[in-house]
């Protein structure tokens, strides 16, 4: 008996990926979650197995073969290019029926159903991706916690500890970062900052964890650390208002990301340095409320050219109700 043929979307994370399998018709037939398939994290071998993983799981569940693989890759900033794809495909996947974007263009994709628009992610790390009505793509940000990610948990992190620090030693604002910053770590004291922040298995994401703590203090009416919330929102915001300098007067702008999707004010803060920027753009700024798997999918139906209004129906209605059955 001929197995059913599956189309994949995967939005790929560093630490995890989310994988959704879609009929041809698009209907949607099940979810899986695995290990994260950011190759500059772990490698290209690794991030193949992994990605493999997540492929053969959804075959298993669907009963059924993988016919396309959409995959949203952080390692990317825009599409990936024939050579890349190889190299990543090796002997696990077909490259013809293999599709790569960037883990932004895919989440952007939720948002404006594949449309134009802009999506403004605000997690352990940040950027800005715009699209126009040509499927031209603009990037901003995404240059990693070394060189800045404003507006990200871990910049959030980092300027909410050096405010701590300057504090300590009397060179900045008494706030209450000081001992927040003392009890989120278990420090005895703050130096002992110093070897925890800097320990080999302490990266940028362990680091943005302390960025709730930063918005606590700040809700609190802590000056310092709404100084910090502010100024991180105020920065990436002025990353997607140069985005902004040749689009339409009417946008529609996702924001995506733990930080976005989980504090107010940094919402608050983001739309209104935003508009202020605007320069009489009409933005339409929202949470996004499909995830970037189901971008995926909806990528891959738009370049076969078969992204009907029928067919979206069919996507979005059978992934929200198969959703809210998998979570029942």
């Amino acid at each position: 008996m001929k197995k059913r043929q599956l189309v994949i979307g995967v939005d790929g994370g560093g630490s995890k990926s989310a994988g959704v399998a879609a009929g041809l018709d698009g209907k949607v037939l099940g979810f899986f979650r695995g290990k994260g398939i950011n190759y500059y994290q772990i490698g290209m071998d690794r991030a193949r197995q992994n990605l493999a993983d997540v492929v053969r799981a959804l075959e298993e569940s669907c009963q059924g073969e993988c016919a396309a693989l959409s995959v949203g890759m952080p390692a990317l900033d825009t599409t990936a290019d024939r050579e890349t794809l190889c190299r990543f495909a090796g002997n696990a996947f077909n490259p013809k029926t293999l599709w790569m974007e960037s883990d932004a263009y895919m989440a952007l994709m939720g948002v404006t159903h594949g449309g134009p628009g802009m999506i403004v992610i605000c997690g352990t790390g940040s950027m800005a991706l715009l699209t126009d009505e040509s499927g031209g793509q603009r990037i901003a940000g995404g240059w990693g916690y070394l060189l800045g990610d404003p507006g990200s948990g871990c910049a959030i992190a980092m300027d909410g500890l050096r405010a701590a620090v300057a504090a300590w030693e009397k060179t900045g604002p008494d706030t209450l970062l000081a001992a927040s910053a003392l009890a989120f770590f278990g420090l005895s004291s703050p130096r002992a900052l110093i070897e925890r922040i800097y320990a080999p298995d302490h990266g940028p994401d362990a680091v943005a964890r302390f960025a709730p703590a930063v918005f606590s203090a700040a809700e609190a009416g802590d000056e310092a650390a709404r100084r910090v919330v502010e100024t991180n929102m105020e920065g990436i915001a002025g990353q997607a208002a140069f985005l902004l300098e040749n689009a339409p007067d009417t946008v529609q702008i996702g924001l995506y990301g733990g930080i976005f999707q989980h504090q107010a004010m940094a919402r608050q803060m983001f739309s209104k340095a935003l508009t202020a920027r605007a320069k009489k753009r009409t933005l339409h700024i929202a949470l996004a409320k499909d995830p970037p798997e189901l971008g995926a999918l909806i990528h891959y139906f738009k370049r076969q050219g078969t992204l009907d209004e029928r067919l979206l129906r069919t996507l979005l209605q059978s992934f929200h109700a198969a959703r809210q059955g998998k979570e029942e």
